[in-house]
């Protein structure tokens, strides 16, 4: 079942997804062994282009480093890893330490997704499988937000995108896509999440 996220965060509240029996975290979080993805949003190509953001927050509450090292899709040609300066421990990889908080947003470190064929309007969502040195792969339905957006749900953004693409122009997803639960009910606005970086520190040298 398609869902346009923006239509239940604003007119719902999130009630219609609790009404359907959708869970809420499940919305924006998955999880692959003891790491857990929160918030995945990509800002949209902007119009006559096919290269989109992909943004995150990991959690690795496990007893070893990992490593997320990329990103996987139909609908992609290519992906390169922006890796902060004062976290670049390694320029191939996004470096998660043990029992670490590393946020990926606009100003810090985040997925650069290039050659993007096919994609939702905004408001959608975009189906995605992060790739992982240890855990493996993790499929993610990152929301879609607009190109200018300088955060996860960007109201502000999406009203602009809005007058300039018209009101329908999130209506309908592409034909055979079928997106799951809401991203934006019972959200927090991930605002000043500027920097990619874990909250337990300086990272340590991933073996």
């Amino acid at each position: 079942m398609s869902i346009d996220r923006r239509r239940v965060l604003f007119l719902t509240g999130g009630a219609a997804l609790a009404a359907g029996g959708f869970g809420l975290a499940n919305a924006h979080e998955y999880e692959k062994g003891r790491l857990k993805v929160e918030h995945p949003w990509l800002r949209a190509p902007r119009d006559g282009e096919s290269d989109a953001n992909l943004f995150m927050v990991v959690y690795n509450r496990g007893d070893a480093p990992d490593r997320l090292i990329g990103v996987k899709s139909s609908e992609i040609g290519g992906f390169d890893l922006h890796v902060a300066p004062h976290f670049a421990v390694a320029t191939d990889a996004i470096f998660l330490p043990v029992g670490s908080k590393v946020t990926l947003a606009p100003g810090g470190s985040y997925i650069h997704l290039s050659g993007v064929e096919k994609i939702n309007p905004v408001g959608w969502g975009f189906e995605l499988t992060l790739l992982f040195e240890k855990a493996g792969e993790l499929q993610i339905d990152a929301a879609i937000d607009a190109p200018d957006a300088t955060h996860a749900h960007d109201a502000e953004a999406m009203e602009r995108w809005e007058k300039a693409h018209g009101r329908g122009a999130a209506e309908a997803p592409r034909e055979g896509d079928a997106h799951r639960e809401d991203h934006r009910s019972g959200h927090e606005e991930m605002k000043g999440q500027g920097e990619a970086r874990p909250d337990v520190g300086e990272p340590q040298q991933a073996q």
